[in-house]
């Protein structure tokens, strides 16, 4: 009996350091929001942009380029305002938008290409069936 005793206090402690354990983890892995990591956001946002301009977004995908050129201003305006959690979600989701639309550009233009070799396909086809046999 004693023995099951012991059992159930070790399993009982080592739940509790597991569940202290955890709690010390989450708390550690809070984000601060401050002007350096909204900074680092806003950053990374104009570089996300800057890169789907020279993949042709602001051609291919305009709409969505200006939504993250516009998550990107809101941004800065935050930042000045110091709401830095604002700033920080803010030029996150500029950096996702400015990635959807440079792989937006990519597609759309690929989109073209298909069309343009469905057409040369067609007309090889007509040309082929004009042919004598």
């Amino acid at each position: 009996m004693n023995v099951k005793k012991r059992k159930v206090q070790h399993l009982f402690f080592i739940m509790i350091v597991i569940a202290l354990t955890s709690l010390i983890a989450n708390g550690c892995a809070t984000t601060r929001f401050n002007r350096e990591s909204s900074t680092s956001k806003i950053s990374e946002g104009e570089k996300a942009i800057n890169i789907a301009k020279e993949g042709n977004a602001g051609i291919e995908a305009p709409a969505d380029l200006a939504v993250a050129q516009d998550k990107l201003t809101a941004a800065r305006k935050a930042l000045e305002q110091e709401h830095y959690e604002t700033a920080t979600r803010l030029a996150e989701q500029a950096s996702v938008d400015a990635d959807y639309a440079r792989v937006k550009a990519i597609s759309e233009k690929a989109k073209r290409k298909t069309e343009v070799i469905r057409e040369n396909v067609n007309t090889l086809r007509n040309e082929v069936e004009r042919m004598p046999k």
